[in-house]
């Protein structure tokens, strides 16, 4: 069993949520948004799972320094590390180390999106027991793997290699989102999880990977560490994470990590919420499978995801499209094109929209 005073919970909060478009905005990114019928944020619910487990004291939230106002409101009790800029989970997880270095040499970190949904929490907390478990026990790196449902080209993959400690299997390697043939091939062969993004690890054992994989950014966090607590802090922080790659932990520290260990998750309805398509799967539709959400009316029309923040929206004679009115932009896609909605957001940066990003 976990002891909680030697464990943290550190949500990572930091993504624009770029494929939530219009919806999701710089100001306003999609985990501050709802997938829930009473309105809880996506960020809300994944510090709330936590609280069971590890007690709201051990909350910790890294996020931009421009949300911190949003997370104080959404996670009132969370202790919140503000980032100057964004630069990707590897600088986010580095950062949230030191911190709680300072609290315990030996501290374990267990490390979350902001933004995932679960369906049976109490399946999770197990799930996450078990990893903190293995971490402290074994000073392996230890993700949590989804056993996947469908050949997901969402998600990245896990092959599992030997048996490891309890329910831990050693990573054989990671694998990037494939394409469909090759994700069926990942499902058919019976050994490849999804990569949920969720991990656990002592943090003396992240920050000497990091050491070991990433030496510019250690080299930073030393920077920070020789002034974190003190006046300086700030200033240093801001200096460091200027010069900073923007690159994940997967890519940076876990693909090159020999200490890898991986841990099948249980059943517990896991989804990375990654798309307008996704979204919908957690609200009830009409008897033609459409969900409707705001002021809507649709006539002859299936399987249509149709939201309106502002104004009537009304749909005739269409199928399999996604429609969201955020009152000063509209976004029409077909669902099986809601993983490019990101596309419009580069494009208006391209054009220099920042109205609308």
């Amino acid at each position: 069993m976990i002891n909680k005073g030697n464990v943290r919970g550190v949500i990572l909060a930091g993504g624009s949520g770029t494929r939530f478009w219009p919806i999701s905005r710089t100001k306003r990114p999609k985990q501050f948004l709802s997938i829930s019928q009473d309105n809880e944020s996506l960020i809300s619910a994944t510090a709330r799972r936590l609280v069971p487990l590890l007690g709201q004291e051990s909350i910790w939230v890294v996020t931009n320094i421009e949300h911190k106002p949003l997370v104080e409101e959404h996670v009132p009790y969370a202790r919140i590390i503000a980032e100057p800029v964004g630069r990707n989970t590897a600088a986010s997880i580095g950062l949230a180390a030191l911190h709680l270095r300072c609290e315990n040499p030996q501290m374990v970190m267990v490390s979350l999106p902001a933004d995932q949904a679960v369906k049976d929490e109490e399946a999770l907390r197990r799930t996450l027991q078990a990893a903190i478990d293995a971490a402290t026990e074994t000073g392996q790196l230890v993700t949590v793997g989804i056993p996947p449902t469908s050949p997901h080209t969402g998600y990245g993959y896990i092959k599992q290699g030997k048996p490891g400690v309890g329910r831990t299997f050693q990573v054989n390697r990671f694998y990037e989102k494939p394409n469909f043939e090759r994700a069926k091939r990942y499902v058919e062969a019976g050994d490849f999880l999804w990569n949920s993004g969720m991990f656990a690890w002592k943090v003396e054992t992240i920050l000497k990977a990091i050491q070991e994989f990433m030496p510019q950014l250690h080299e930073g966090l030393m920077r920070i560490d020789a002034v974190l607590n003190t006046a300086r802090e700030e200033a240093v922080v801001a200096e460091v994470f200027a010069g900073l790659e923007s690159i994940s932990i997967d890519f940076g520290v876990l693909e090159h990590a020999r200490n890898c260990a991986v841990i099948a998750a249980e059943p517990f309805g896991w989804s990375d919420v990654g798309s307008w398509d996704a979204w919908a799967e957690h609200f009830t539709t009409d008897e033609n499978g459409n969900l409707l959400r705001g002021d809507t009316v649709v006539v002859d029309s299936r399987n249509c995801v149709v939201h309106s923040e502002k104004s009537l929206t009304a749909v005739i004679g269409a199928d399999n499209l996604v429609i969201i009115d955020a009152g000063d932009a509209l976004l029409v896609c077909p669902r099986g094109k809601v993983q490019d909605v990101r596309a419009v957001v580069e494009e208006l940066k391209r054009r220099n929209r920042r109205d609308l990003m």
